[in-house]
Formats: C-alpha cells, sequence, structure tokens
C-alpha cells in the first residue's frame, strides 16, 4: 500500500499563440531552405503559401499582444481584437512612436501577405481566355495552360523569406519601443505543490 499525501496543486499558464504562429513560419521556412538545397520543387508553393499564411497570422497576432500590453502599461486605453489589421498596425504604431510607412519594407512585406491570406479566405474563381497566333517550337507551343491566378507570386521562397526577416526586424523594433522584456513576450507556465499532510486509505 502506498502512502498518499494532500497536497495544495497551483498551476498558471500564458500561452501566448503569436509565438507558435512565428515559429509554423520558421518551420516551413525551413522546410523551402531545405528543398531548394537538395533541388527539389515538390509542393514547394504549398510550403509557400503556408509560411505566408503564418507569417500574416503571426504579424495580426503580435500586433494583439503589443496592444493589449500598452493598455496594461497606460500607453493605450483600450484594444479591440477585431478591428482591422490596418486600424490595429496604426494604433500600436502611433503608440510607440514607429512611423507607417506602408509602401516600404518591412511594412510593405506584411501588407503582401495580408492581401495574400485575404486573398486565399475569400477565394474566388479566376477565369482567363486566350486566342492568339504563335509561332514557335513544337515544345514551345506544346506547354499547355497557364493556370496561375497571380497569387501565386507572393508564395515564392524569395517572397516568404523576405516576409520572415521582415516580421522578425518589426517585432523586435516593437517589443524594444514598447518596453516589454523577452520574458514578457513568451509562452510560459508555473507550478507549485504545497504539502498539507499524510492520508491514511
Amino acid at each position: 500500500m502506498h502512502q498518499k499525501i494532500k497536497v495544495r496543486v497551483q498551476k498558471s499558464k500564458t500561452v501566448l499563440v503569436h509565438n507558435d504562429l512565428s515559429q509554423a513560419a520558421t518551420y516551413f521556412a525551413d522546410i523551402i531552405g531545405d528543398k531548394i538545397k537538395k533541388g527539389s520543387r515538390d509542393a514547394i508553393m504549398y510550403d509557400g503559401m503556408a509560411c505566408a499564411l503564418m507569417v500574416a497570422f503571426a504579424f495580426e497576432a503580435k500586433l494583439n499582444f503589443i496592444g493589449e500590453y500598452l493598455v496594461k502599461n497606460g500607453k493605450l486605453t483600450e484594444w479591440n481584437d477585431w478591428q482591422s489589421v490596418t486600424k490595429k498596425r496604426d494604433k500600436v504604431f502611433g503608440a510607440l512612436g514607429i512611423p507607417v510607412e506602408a509602401e516600404k519594407r518591412p511594412l510593405s512585406s506584411m501588407q503582401k501577405m495580408k492581401t495574400l491570406r485575404d486573398t486565399l479566405a475569400h477565394g474566388k474563381p479566376a477565369y482567363g481566355e486566350i486566342d492568339e497566333i504563335v509561332v514557335g517550337t513544337h515544345e514551345e507551343i506544346d506547354r499547355g495552360a497557364d493556370l496561375l491566378a497571380g497569387w501565386e507570386k507572393d508564395c515564392t521562397s524569395d517572397s516568404v523569406f523576405e516576409a520572415l526577416a521582415d516580421l522578425d526586424d518589426l517585432w523586435k523594433l516593437m517589443v524594444e519601443k514598447s518596453g516589454a522584456n523577452v520574458w514578457d513576450t513568451m509562452t510560459r507556465g508555473e507550478r507549485s505543490v504545497t504539502f498539507i499532510e499524510h492520508v491514511n486509505d
């Protein structure tokens, strides 16, 4: 027979999804990098699509984290997770004194990823027709239909690697300007067990 004890167990957790989303983006970027090193293109556009979407989600989650942090620290009066990404970006950047230069990197990358996210989330068919006279070799003429819709350009390795680097740069800047320490931004948990008494069966 095992002796039982009565204890008080106390746990707390802080789960910050922006970390998981950033890690997911990095994971897909690593897959793309490995495929490029091996000379493989197998489903690489889908890896790029997944990476791009994780970057878009991560940027918004990071804005939500910093927005709530600024409310807790009296630098913003309120925060609304349901506002548009653009409004949240402008509110956070305004409070932190970061200029909003949407047409320049790093912010232009975030806008590109957001546009891609919105395009895929509200997916619509793309139609096109070509009727032309072509001169070329049999191989050139027999290349088949162009089945690209246009958004694929933002799923390329160059595009997503650039966006992931810009996401990291923006995150470091937001954390620095907000005054948060690294511990504040991390998922973490604590647990304590306090002995009360031995218990007889």
